[in-house]
């Protein structure tokens, strides 16, 4: 089974308010840890890139002078700004812009932040060339997204999987991918963990509008693969598809010094 790839900006403006009440995506842990590593402090500029319904933005702003929340889809940014107003975060501005093409000056921003989104991009080499475009030197770069299975086989059924459920899915990077892309940016990572993720099925599935003819699709799909391709990525309880496990590789690099 395949899937045209769909309009990311429209897709997602259709899906912010499923997003900003996701509690994997507004309230996990993980949060804390790019909150952690983005080290804002009250004279920062900071942006958040592909900031969805703004839940990296919101963390950043806690302690930064000014965040910047930028994503190529109107749905999310009002959604954004709307969530920026009831929490009294006036130092929160939304741009309509996207992750490979940013409209800001170089060396701007003192910590830029990412999370859960350059799966979804067309072109990650060109988004991580604009963070470090954008990045202060001395900044702050903190990633955070899906980190592809080390098994080959595993890996591939997950992407397959990924694309059915949701058609702007682009790519899931390996380890090694993701540090190959970094360093060819000219950015240095100086540290990096990996954060696992325990989404129950029903609601990670049902989050991009899929018809239930499609969900019925997948859930056979997935039932169907030989145990060793979904052991430890999907929980089956019988015929039913209970849990998905979630690899996110969380990292902070800097601009690679010249000399």
């Amino acid at each position: 089974m395949t899937a045209e790839r769909s309009d990311p900006a429209a897709q997602f403006s259709r899906q912010a308010e499923a997003y900003a009440a996701s509690a994997t995506h507004a309230k996990d842990a993980d949060l804390d840890i790019v909150e952690t590593l983005a080290d804002c402090r009250p004279g920062d500029c900071s942006l958040d890139i592909a900031t969805g319904p703004g839940n990296a933005a919101f963390r950043l702003a806690r302690k930064a002078g000014l965040v910047v929340a930028c994503d190529i889809a109107p749905g999310m940014l009002r959604v954004a700004r709307r969530q920026a107003e009831e929490r009294g975060l006036n130092n929160l501005r939304v741009v309509l812009a996207a992750a490979e093409a940013l409209p800001f000056p170089a060396a701007t921003f003192d910590a830029i932040t990412c999370r859960i989104a350059p799966h979804h991009f067309r072109s990650v080499p060109a988004f991580l060339g604009e963070a470090a475009r954008c990045l202060k030197p001395g900044g702050r770069f903190v990633l955070e997204d899906s980190l592809a299975p080390e098994a080959p086989a595993t890996a591939a059924f997950l992407e397959e999987i990924e694309t059915l459920r949701d058609a702007s899915h682009a790519h899931t990077l390996s380890h090694a991918e993701w540090m190959a892309a970094m360093a060819g940016a000219g950015l240095t990572v100086t540290a990096e963990q990996v954060f696992r993720k325990v989404h129950d099925f029903a609601p990670w599935i049902e989050r991009t509008g899929l018809e239930r003819d499609a969900i019925d699709a997948i859930v056979a799909r997935i039932l169907a693969a030989p145990p060793e391709v979904t052991r430890g990525l999907f929980d089956l309880e019988g015929a039913r598809v209970a849990r998905l496990h979630d690899r996110k590789l969380i990292l902070r690099a800097g601009i690679r010094s010249r000399f």
